[in-house]
């Protein structure tokens, strides 16, 4: 029987899954939370900006790229500077055997410099690998960010699918090596508070604009 971890159960290639599954509302603000200093925040896969919503919220300058909104963050040369990358990239991006997730840490790193970073990922990120894996080899020998905590997230932590997935932390040391996310209790399925207020809303809708606005040349 083939690992939960391995392409083989979910058969992305030959079963291609939606690459725009957002990020839950109570995730993006805990994520947020655990960078209370940060005063400039990229999202190079940013969607509808829920991730970059509590930072512009408190003030933070926030940089968002989005190939749906005609901003291909793989195709910047940069540099840009910020004090923090978030980034939930679509999982079924593949550029040759590259997960999406390593497709997006190399770019960062090469447009970012080796800042801090939240990369969401598939388990198999760090654990479906060998030991002549190129992937392996990568984050143990070359890779210049460092994984410094982890998060791990529940199976049914995304809606409308299930998947093994954590939020690695590289670069982060003031954080706790191991992290566990904290849903809203009182139901099954965490409540969504911005979702469902109309100036919340607003408000992320706001940061789209203000990501818009913010382009890659804020260099």
């Amino acid at each position: 029987m083939a690992s939960p971890l391995t392409v083989k159960r979910n058969e992305y290639r030959k079963n291609p899954k939606r690459s725009d599954i957002p990020t839950p509302h109570w995730l993006c603000e805990q994520v947020a939370g655990l960078f209370p200093a940060v005063r400039s925040v990229l999202d190079p896969a940013c969607g509808d900006g829920r991730l970059l919503a509590p930072f512009a919220r408190r003030g933070c300058k926030t940089i968002g790229y989005d190939v749906k909104q005609g901003r291909d963050f793989l195709s910047e040369q940069g540099p840009i500077a910020v004090d923090l990358c978030v980034c939930n990239p679509p999982f079924n991006l593949g550029v040759g055997r590259m997960l999406g997730s390593e497709v997006f840490l190399r770019k960062i790193l090469a447009v970012c410099g080796n800042v801090p970073v939240a990369l969401f990922c598939p388990m198999g990120f760090r654990l479906n690998q060998r030991m002549n894996s190129a992937r392996w080899r990568w984050l143990r020998d070359e890779c210049p960010a460092k994984i410094t905590s982890l998060m791990a997230l529940p199976l049914d932590c995304f809606e409308g699918v299930e998947f093994h997935a954590e939020v690695v932390f590289f670069n982060a040391p003031h954080l706790e090596p191991h992290l566990f996310c904290t849903p809203n209790t009182g139901s099954h399925r965490p409540s969504e508070p911005e979702a469902n207020s109309t100036a919340d809303r607003a408000a992320v809708a706001d940061t789209v604009k203000l990501i818009v606005g913010n382009s890659g040349n804020d260099k």
